[in-house]
């Protein structure tokens, strides 16, 4: 009886715990749920190629299962890339630039900044562009040596299996058919296809690795890669055999290899100064790896079915080790399309986001923002793998943090201030980039705080405190430093110059934003807390600012986004209240009639892109059942999902059609909802309505603060 009392206590421990739902003691099938969303698609469809990778390194596949349709899908949909997170690149700095010509002075409640605002400057430009990420370079096939149509490509049959992270694709040229697997190594930068077809044999069908000098970076978002510069970059053949070939590639200053192993009859062919043909003239199949390296390298690649039954292995213990969440068992008519939307955008943000540096918005996709990290969105990147039982893929990137911290303490002191100034958007080295908004952002600031306590509260360990103590600390001392007190008012205020989340405001005029309020009040008690938990004194100073912090505006009855502001019409102001747990900054009731005039105002349309996460966030933790799963299953333009996972940006869809903020922020929202939130209802997936239309089923997920 004991014994039974024991094991009763020990249950209810786990699911109180947040790791698995009450529904039911039946383990949920993974492979099952998993395995009936993989994508299928029976025509070329330039906003569904498929992708494969690991979150450090993403390889992009058109219909033929390699890179052959760049004109068609660049200009109609999602490019074709081949990108990692360690090759970068710069323009040579022909001017002499410095980053302080791109600099002028901001009056900061009167003392003055200089501020990198002159982006449209020579430097400006020019510290915006650079670095850059690195396009690897293409693998394709070519028709007899020439590019392939879309019209060439019929009797389609493509599938992404998702639990394998393999694509196959089966399709028909010339009459005669063609068979490409293509697949991604889990850890290493490494794509490798097997490639079946008589035309192979015939030497009609060839594959063809081409290199570009770099993007053409005048456009920004999805730039084209720049063909026209053959001789601003090389590409040699530093080792051959018969089956394999190492190249270097040397783009004015950057150096990186390209190993090459094959398996079949065939040899490489150089077909200009950065192309080369592997021709299997002879033979009808052909098997083909290519590794990119920072480094030279004398160790062989694996075979294809080395790296095949390799990613086989990587995605199975991703799907297994994280948390599910099954659906099936719903009324609702939109479970299965939910479900979909959880499932791909879990492989997709594994792919694109699970990276050693904080991704780009469009992550391993293709370039926007010259390729850089925006990190006030940084939460929402992250804070999902915490959710999702993945702590450690928030913890890769979050390393990259800690390496620039001194970096970012030394533009804190530069500008004034104690403690670490963020870099708003930056590149691998965590150089800031110059803006027009970029300096006056600061809802980046308390990020690095949040997360690593959602770190330490899946690791609430001392070693976690101490790890990520540096980076807590001096977060918090930036937050303190930069809280000015108005002797006037008796109190400590934000800004000016600020530009809030919806950056439309002047950040001369702009005041204390209610979103960034409560996030320096968020970020200043968690980092006391660990002066807490840690066995230090609590600061003085930030007692301080908690008590006499200004507290966000309040005009009929609803929090106003800006206090400087009162006529606008935003609604960043309700991540106070969704994104940020309870504070004593907010009154829920206040909140409440904020969220629902804005519902009111705009509906479904108030929330597309990553707002689908702002507005379920914010509803759940209201109560607001049934607006919290009608935001989440939004399908307006700009919360679409496309049939490969990805959310074109609503303002940008040609320029940005692989949003994955919309992907990450929908997964915060939806691992909230299923799983709860620190005081919280106690009930099973407390952000679904409880009408009986629901039955979630969820295992491995943490419950939010």
């Amino acid at each position: 009886m004991q014994l039974f009392r024991i094991l009763r206590l020990s249950l209810a421990f786990v699911l109180l715990s947040g790791t698995e739902s009450p529904v039911s003691a039946q383990r949920i099938d993974r492979q099952a749920l998993v395995s009936r969303h993989n994508v299928k698609l029976s025509e070329a469809d330039a906003l569904a190629p498929l992708s494969v990778g690991n979150g450090d390194f993403a390889y992009t596949a058109d219909v033929t299962g390699m890179q052959s349709l760049e004109g068609y899908y660049h200009k109609n949909g999602i490019p074709l890339e081949t990108m990692c997170t360690w090759a970068w690149h710069s323009f040579p700095n022909t001017q002499q630039l410095k980053l302080e010509d791109a600099m002028k002075p901001i009056d900061f409640h009167g003392r003055q900044i200089m501020y990198a605002s002159q982006e449209k400057s020579p430097a400006g430009e020019y510290y915006r562009q650079n670095p850059h990420p690195v396009p690897l370079g293409q693998i394709g096939l070519t028709d007899a040596g020439r590019a392939l149509e879309v019209t060439d490509i019929t009797g389609v049959d493509q599938t992404l299996d998702l639990w394998r992270g393999l694509i196959t694709s089966n399709y028909t040229l010339h009459g005669q058919a063609v068979s490409v697997q293509t697949v991604a190594h889990p850890q290493q930068s490494m794509v490798a296809f097997s490639i079946q077809s008589n035309l192979l044999r015939s030497g009609r069908l060839t594959p063809v690795l081409r290199f570009p000098y770099a993007y053409d970076l005048k456009i920004k978002n999805k730039p084209p890669f720049d063909w026209s510069k053959p001789d601003r970059h090389q590409t040699t053949i530093v080792r051959q055999s018969a089956n394999s070939a190492l190249l270097q590639r040397s783009i004015e200053g950057t150096t990186y290899y390209v190993a090459l192993h094959w398996q079949g009859k065939a040899r490489l062919e150089k077909a200009g100064n950065h192309s080369y043909l592997l021709n299997a003239a002879g033979s009808d199949s052909l098997q083909l790896v290519c590794r990119f390296l920072p480094a030279r390298s004398m160790q062989p690649p694996p075979t294809f079915a080395q790296v095949k039954a390799a990613g086989a292995a990587g995605w199975k213990d991703f799907w297994e080790k994280g948390a599910a969440a099954d659906l099936s068992a719903s009324k609702d008519p939109r479970a299965t399309e939910l479900e979909r939307r959880i499932v791909l955008s879990q492989y997709l943000l594994k792919v694109n986001y699970a990276g050693s540096f904080p991704p780009q918005e469009t992550g391993l996709t293709h370039i926007s923002w010259y390729g850089k990290h925006n990190s006030e969105v940084y939460w929402w990147h992250a804070a999902q793998f915490y959710e999702w039982g993945h702590p450690e893929l928030l913890e890769k990137s979050f390393a990259w943090y800690q390496k620039i911290l001194p970096k970012a303490v030394a533009e804190a002191k530069r500008e004034g201030f104690e403690g670490a100034r963020w870099p708003k958007m930056a590149g691998i080295d965590g150089r800031t980039s110059p803006g027009s908004i970029n300096p006056f952002i600061i809802w980046n600031q308390p990020n690095p705080i949040y997360l690593a306590e959602l770190i330490y509260r899946a690791k609430p360990t001392p070693a976690t405190l101490k790890q990520y103590s540096d980076v807590v600390f001096e977060s918090a001392k930036f937050l303190a430093s930069y809280a000015f007190y108005d002797t006037k008012t008796g109190r400590y205020v934000l800004g000016p110059p600020i530009k809030a989340v919806n950056e439309h405001t002047s950040e001369n005029a702009t005041q204390n934003p209610t979103f960034e309020l409560v996030q320096w009040y968020y970020g200043l008690k968690v980092a006391q807390d660990w002066r807490v938990r840690m066995g230090l004194p609590r600061q003085p100073k930030w007692d301080d600012i908690l008590n006499k912090l200004s507290r966000p505006t309040i005009s009929n009855d609803k929090y106003l986004e800006i206090e400087t502001e009162p006529s606008g019409g935003g609604s960043d102001m309700i991540m106070a209240l969704g994104y940020l747990p309870q504070t004593p900054m907010i009154d829920p009731k206040i909140m409440a009639n904020t969220f629902n005039a804005i519902y009111q105002r705009g509906g479904m349309r108030s929330f597309i892109s990553w707002s689908l996460g702002k507005g379920a966030l914010t509803a759940a933790r209201l109560g607001e059942r049934q607006k919290a799963i009608d935001i989440l299953c939004n399908d307006t333009f700009g919360a679409h999902f496309l049939k490969n996972g990805h959310v074109q940006r609503a303002k940008e869809p040609l320029t940005c059609p692989a949003y994955l903020p919309a992907n990450s922020a929908f997964m915060a929202a939806a691992g909230l909802m299923i799983a709860g939130w620190e005081g919280g209802p106690d009930s099973n997936a407390p952000g679904f309505p409880q009408d009986g239309s629901w039955t979630v089923k969820w295992e491995g997920l943490n419950k939010l603060p």
